[in-house]
């Protein structure tokens, strides 16, 4: 497993960070398979650090959309207002993180010995590094926009002075380099296959996003919004739409229907609660580990900071709310959707003094409540949610720990949860839209988008979709569904840059929250949580700044003017 190998070379607390096994000579340093996985495992771990997946980036970096916002003032979540410049450490962490990532695999490339192993081990073994390397230039060109464009290894100060490449480049190099993974890694299928790990058809499924990406709005390119756009959009579309319909038609990868589990939504996220894989529905995830009792400390922070308000004490699955569920998510869901009181959790647990024990709320149908917290990755749950719902408060109820990985139950930082990247429900929302050419195409949805569109709602037990098939109405629905199905998963503030709805959607998130019965216009929370869309400027904030110190040291970097 990649994270084990990941932890035994962090022992001690240290984490990998540019040159894994730096003490070993690079002339022998990639020579046989378990030095090349030792060495991949370096560049894996770069994106299990805090300031990417463990919650800067995913977290509070995607934070301030219609999905999610802020309860509070600290200037660590400023960044989740749009308070962010090019000074905030957050963004120049991320920034530092990917480019590492990205050095570690022009050394991986540099230094392979190609005649120590036999063709198709040495192509997938650069295929593992080309896929990392494609997956970094991807997220730097979606939030950053043009960057310098490195495909060998740093060796000195010099090699700092390189100017920003075109996004088009940029993207065109994370296109090969998925490509050529596309070709040589293992169907996450083949007994070969170590989870974990990229595979063939998560190569497939972030060409399929990068091409989305590619054909949709491009905030870089000009003032002008009818020029942002990449020179035929369409063919990106249609591109995506190939890619998906090989991972469809592979039919290896898929999700388990409401018919045959009503708690499928439920079930695959307990999966990542307690680091198990799995395969059929999750493409490709962070892996996380916490093994703390061994002196290594690699893990994230999923339903830590992102969780249901549990804190007081030690001994427990201690969680907090630094973002909330979005007004916005409470109002799309059905009650039907199964999904609903998954992602939504609608309860906390709060230490009272007074009473000297533990008082737990149920809160579900008050989401202004400054602890509406995030379900998706909780750490805990009531272990009766009926008496909670018709006793509430209740002091010392009793509850369950859901990330019981050992070491990881009760730690009061860190936690044992994985997190998705890509999922199957995922690729076929990417299908329909690829379909109908997204937001600015004129397409119709044919039966076969209306489809994928349906697999995702049948697993969280709704009807099939009866509405209108008119592009407009169908696109419509897209937006609304990702947001049900893929809320909180680091793709929403991307989704609305490429749709550019972003600003449109702040503003009506805002209306929403003035306009609920619960609202007061002189409580703290309240006016925090607005602070998020009155900030939002569409000329500085659809992408971040460059960070201050890469702007100093690189005489080619110069920063945008609206900084």
């Amino acid at each position: 497993m990649i994270l084990l190998m990941t932890m035994i070379l962090t022992s001690c607390n240290k984490i990998l960070d540019v040159d894994p096994l730096s003490e070993w000579s690079k002339e022998s340093f990639y020579a046989n398979k378990k030095e090349a996985d030792m060495a991949l495992s370096g560049i894996y771990s770069q994106l299990a650090n805090d300031n990417v997946y463990g919650y800067y980036f995913n977290v509070l970096l995607e934070a301030g959309t219609d999905e999610t916002y802020v309860n509070a003032a600290p200037a660590s979540r400023a960044p989740a207002k749009y308070l962010f410049t090019p000074s905030t450490d957050a963004i120049k962490n991320l920034w530092l993180r990917l480019y590492t990532c990205i050095q570690l695999v022009n050394q991986f490339e540099k230094n392979l010995k190609a005649d120590k192993f036999s063709t198709e081990e040495y192509n997938q073994l650069l295929a593992k590094a080309r896929f990392m390397r494609g997956f970094c230039y991807f997220t730097l060109a979606n939030w950053f926009g043009p960057v310098p464009l490195r495909l060998t290894p740093s060796t000195s100060q010099a090699d700092n002075h390189l100017a920003p490449s075109p996004v088009k480049e940029v993207y065109e190099q994370a296109e090969n380099d998925y490509l050529f993974a596309a070709e040589h890694l293992e169907h996450a299928s083949s007994a070969k296959y170590v989870p974990g790990e990229p595979n063939k058809m998560a190569a497939h499924g972030l060409l399929a996003r990068l091409y989305l990406k590619m054909g949709g709005y491009q905030p870089y390119l000009s003032e002008n919004e009818s020029e942002c756009y990449l020179e035929n959009p369409q063919q990106y579309f249609d591109k995506a739409k190939d890619q998906c319909e090989i991972i469809i038609s592979d039919g290896w990868h898929g999700i388990v229907p409401y018919a045959t589990d009503p708690d499928s939504y439920r079930n695959h996220f307990i999966n990542y609660l307690q680091d198990r894989y799995d395969l059929r529905e999750t493409l490709f995830e962070i892996s996380f580990g916490n093994y703390i009792r061994m002196g290594v400390q690699v893990g994230g922070r999923m339903g830590n900071i992102n969780g249901l308000n549990f804190q007081g004490a030690t001994g427990i699955p201690r969680s907090f709310v630094y973002v909330n569920v979005g007004l916005p998510v409470y109002n799309i869901y059905s009650l039907e959707d199964s999904r609903r009181t998954w992602s939504i959790g609608g309860y906390y647990n709060a230490w009272s003094s007074a009473s000297e024990s533990f008082v737990m709320r149920y809160i579900f149908d008050s989401p202004l409540n400054q602890y509406y917290g995030i379900g998706k990755f909780r750490r805990w749950e009531p272990k009766d949610i009926e008496y909670l719902k018709a006793n509430s408060p209740v002091t010392g109820a009793e509850y369950t720990i859901l990330n019981n990985t050992p070491g990881s139950e009760t730690d009061p930082n860190f936690t044992s949860t994985n997190f998705p990247i890509l999922r199957y429900s995922d690729v076929l929302l990417m299908h329909a839209e690829a379909i109908i050419g997204s937001r600015n195409g004129t397409a119709d949805a044919t039966p076969e988008a209306v489809n994928s569109l349906n697999i995702v709602r049948e697993r969280a037990g709704l009807d099939p979709y009866i509405g209108s098939v008119v592009h407009d109405d169908f696109f419509k629905e897209l937006v609304d569904e990702r947001l049900r199905e893929l809320c909180f998963e680091g793709l929403r503030k991307q989704d609305l840059i490429r749709w550019n709805l972003l600003e449109e959607k702040l503003e009506a998130t805002n209306k929403a929250i003035e306009e609920h019965p619960d609202f007061k216009s002189t409580d703290v929370i309240h006016r925090i949580y607005l602070e998020t869309g009155e900030n939002f400027d569409r000329k500085k904030h659809l992408l971040f700044p460059y960070p201050l110190q890469e702007t100093q040291m690189n005489d080619f970097l110069d920063q945008r003017n609206v900084w």
